[in-house]
């Protein structure tokens, strides 16, 4: 009986000693405030504005099989800008279907290098600049009326037509 008295009488010191322990630490320092993002001026970010055509389309549905689809030429106009912010329309013809008109709003990334695109119906493309007069772009769409319900991608090169900035 002493034995177990005794054992719980340590057991109890241990446990006591433990949570004791953790309440002799200094308090953590509170975390760093985050950083805050600002842009750089406009005149860092390069010029988007004006016409653009595609050349080397390239497209592919993707539901249960992979299908290559005949993506015709697309302009896509910036119309305007504002530092990173670059607003317009893109113009193409669907393969089975009429013309389209959609906004298009895109940012260009701090680097300058490339821009991160939506379009109105909700696809996502990234512009990838090649030199000031053209630009790589990959397109992409998760599913939607736009697609038949498939997802969708698109490859093709823009190339700003001169003139028109």
């Amino acid at each position: 009986m002493k034995k177990s008295i005794s054992s719980v009488c340590v057991a109890s010191l241990l446990i006591a000693l433990l949570f004791c322990a953790g309440c002799t630490t200094t308090p953590a320092s509170p975390p760093a405030s985050p950083a805050t993002h600002t842009l750089s001026s406009a005149a860092s970010y390069p010029d988007i504005t004006g016409t653009w055509k595609s050349t080397d389309e390239a497209g592919w549905n993707l539901n249960t099989t992979i299908q290559d689809v005949t993506i015709g030429q697309n302009t896509w106009v910036f119309s305007s800008q504002e530092g990173a912010v670059v607003k317009g329309f893109k113009l193409f013809r669907q393969p089975y279907g009429p013309d389209v008109n959609q906004t298009v709003l895109g940012i260009v990334d701090p680097e300058g290098k490339s821009l991160t695109i939506i379009d109105q119906p909700g696809g996502w493309a990234k512009g990838t600049l090649i030199d000031p007069d053209t630009m790589f772009v990959v397109l992409t769409y998760s599913s939607g009326k736009d697609t038949g319900g498939n997802s969708f991608a698109l490859t093709m090169m823009l190339h700003r037509v001169k003139g028109t900035v």
